[in-house]
């Protein structure tokens, strides 16, 4: 994952915003700071963090749709997030001795395959790590299945991430005393209390539950299930509320004006790149952080001030954020976890290409477009899995082998489908049983050889002229410039991924229009 190059999107605000008061941060109402653009090639120098800050008397890390982020992807070192910079800024905070707890609104991960299961305990074991108290039911956790989020969050001896799911709203077998997902909890912060629950817009509601048909969870409207957790939740006398809203910031907008008693909404469903500053509705913050895991919100409780609240949005660049080692630990055992389960060549995530057609690799194609192999084998392309081993330019030190993970190999290897992440019947399994198939080759672009190779190799054999079945698999694997800017590179070189990336420029470092 990464960030296009821009300013840094993060500023201080205040209670006074409506009142047009410039908070710390340099907010002046402007919907937005100056933006260096997409095309940067360096990141301009980040602002201070929380600047003009003293230490509150509690203080939360809100974070929300990382979806699988748990590390910005390795291509490219302008790229912001991770949670091994989010600890970072975990450490900065807690070494200057502030109360901090963690709140999640949920979309942890992308999907619900196995690798999105051991991911996200992963992430879930990091977030423990950074003394986070409640991650609200979502889309993608909902996904996840009751039976293996009950194995996962039940309370009790022997499971770490016991009572950290929340949902007001949700309920699983229609048994809300199994305690999973907890309808809301109460949390002690340095001296201060905070009352935490959660619930699932209705949209999100539709996707996991469709009306008509029949699963083991059951959700009510987000408002009745508020209307029946608040007495309780005010029963523990908390200092304010927090209510993480799972849906659009619509809906969460509609809940601000219904229950003015929460202090603080965050919501998801938002743009990628949040807002700088909250918007009011009443007394009510309602608040953004983005996607994937590229921002948290820091929110500093300062009771005995005027306002209160204090708001900062903090880009997890690489300049003020190095990777904390305990992050690097858990991603070098999630690493682990997928070497010993084998994933890239589990059944799960295999497919069978839409052509028919097989790969055979680099070499083969070699052996008549000489010319064009030697181009290839020249190109960083040809390198793409031993990256995996190594990391890139800039990246070695500490490097954690990626060569076992399906994510990372299907752009790095040949006969993946990379948007999907699914293996094709004839694509690369592993460095031993397909060392021809290592790297980005001819095929991901070109399609599966097999049947032009075939029918190349019996028209040698036989010395006859093409006939049409020749001719059609010719064209069938003929690749243009434009197909390829529109459809082909764009597959890997995406916004995640290649921030920089301009087709012109790397089409003449690759292009091979020879005969041979």
């Amino acid at each position: 994952m990464l960030a296009r190059a821009r300013t840094l999107r993060s500023a201080t605000v205040m209670f006074g915003l409506l009142l047009g008061l410039v908070g710390c941060g340099g907010w002046t109402g402007e919907s937005s700071p100056p933006s260096t653009g997409r095309g940067d090639l360096q990141a301009p120098p980040p602002e201070p963090l929380l600047q003009g800050w003293e230490r509150p008397a509690a203080a939360l890390m809100l974070s929300a749709e990382q979806f699988g982020y748990l590390e910005p992807c390795g291509c490219s070192l302008l790229q912001s997030g991770g949670l091994a910079r989010r600890a970072s800024l975990e450490a900065q905070l807690r070494d200057k001795g502030w109360p901090l707890a963690g709140l999640d609104a949920g979309g942890i991960v992308k999907r619900s395959r196995t690798q999105d299961q051991l991911k996200f305990e992963a992430i879930l074991a990091g977030l423990k790590q950074l003394n986070y108290a409640a991650v609200a039911a979502g889309t993608a956790e909902l996904r996840l299945q009751p039976d293996y989020l009950i194995g996962q969050f039940t309370e009790g001896d022997g499971i770490p991430l016991g009572g950290l799911l929340v949902s007001a709203n949700v309920v699983f077998f229609d048994q809300p005393a199994l305690g999973v997902p907890k309808p809301w909890k109460v949390l002690t912060v340095g001296e201060v209390k905070i009352g935490v629950t959660a619930v699932l817009g209705e949209k999100a509601a539709a996707e996991v539950a469709p009306a008509g048909v029949q699963t083991n969870i059951t959700i009510t409207p987000a408002a009745d299930a508020l209307r029946e957790v608040l007495p309780q939740l005010q029963a523990e006398q908390p200092d304010w509320m927090v209510l993480l809203a799972h849906g659009s910031p619509e809906e969460a907008r509609t809940l601000a004006e219904q229950f003015p008693e929460f202090s603080v909404i965050l919501t998801t469903g938002g743009a990628e790149e949040p807002p700088l500053h909250p918007t009011l509705v009443g007394t009510t913050w309602l608040l953004e952080v983005g996607h994937k895991g590229k921002h948290v919100g820091i929110l500093g409780y300062y009771p005995q001030a005027a306002p209160k609240f204090r708001w900062e949005v903090v880009n997890l660049d690489n300049q003020r954020f190095p990777n904390d080692p305990r992050m690097e630990q858990v991603m070098r055992e999630y690493q682990q976890l997928l070497r010993e389960r084998q994933l890239a060549e589990s059944d799960e995530l295999l497919t069978r290409h839409p052509s028919g057609r097989t790969f055979v690799g680099a070499a083969r194609c070699g052996e008549c477009h000489k010319n064009a192999f030697k181009k290839w084998s020249g190109t960083k392309h040809a390198q793409a899995f031993e990256s995996l081993k190594r990391g890139r330019k800039g990246q070695e030190q500490g490097w954690i082998n990626r060569i076992y993970d399906p994510e990372c190999l299907s752009c790095h290897v040949t006969g993946w489908n990379p948007q999907d992440v699914l293996r094709y019947d004839s694509g690369f399994l592993n460095e031993q049983a397909t060392p021809h198939l290592r790297g980005q080759q001819c095929e991901n672009c070109h399609g599966p050889g097999s049947h032009h190779a075939e029918l190349e190799w019996r028209l040698k054999e036989t010395k006859s002229a093409p006939d049409e079945a020749v001719i059609a698999a010719r064209k069938e694997v003929k690749l243009n410039s434009a197909t390829a800017e529109k459809d082909v590179c764009i597959k890997c070189h995406d916004g995640d991924n290649s921030p920089t990336f301009q087709f012109k420029k790397y089409w003449e470092e690759v292009r091979h229009p020879w005969k041979d």
